[in-house]
């Protein structure tokens, strides 16, 4: 089991399950963005990680700058990894849900490949849907 926690970000990986759990802990700064993002990365590269649960309730918007890199580098990354499942959770923002189906339609047809990606309000919704993880 791996860990890891900062002041904006808690982030957790069960290397016997292939799943990999993430909490934005607040709004961030575009540098904090990334940073975050990169050691994601790092855990889904290093770690074999198939299932990977995104808590971005608390993360607000990101710049549109920071979308761009997200569009452009993160998400291609990701396609490159054995992601197999992104469960979002975004609260009860439909605001947020909204936005992020948007971005979602606009990364699939070049980027998201086999990822299958999903958004729930709770936890439980998101890890029922990955089906195998004990909650």
């Amino acid at each position: 089991m791996f860990e890891f926690e900062n002041n904006y970000l808690l982030l957790w990986v069960d290397e016997t399950i292939h799943l990999m759990y993430s909490d934005w802990l607040r709004p961030v700064t575009s540098e904090e963005y990334r940073e975050g993002n990169n050691l994601l990365i790092e855990q889904l590269r290093e770690k074999d990680i198939q299932n990977w649960i995104a808590d971005s309730s608390k993360l607000g918007d990101i710049s549109q700058e920071d979308e761009r890199w997200t569009l452009q580098e993160l998400i291609p990354t990701i396609a490159g990894t054995n992601l197999l499942k992104l469960a979002r959770i975004a609260g009860e923002d439909t605001g947020s849900h909204a936005k992020f189906e948007q971005f979602v339609k606009r990364a699939e047809p070049i980027y998201i490949g086999n990822i299958q990606v999903r958004q729930f309000i709770t936890y439980k919704e998101a890890a029922d849907w990955l089906g195998e993880i004990p909650v």
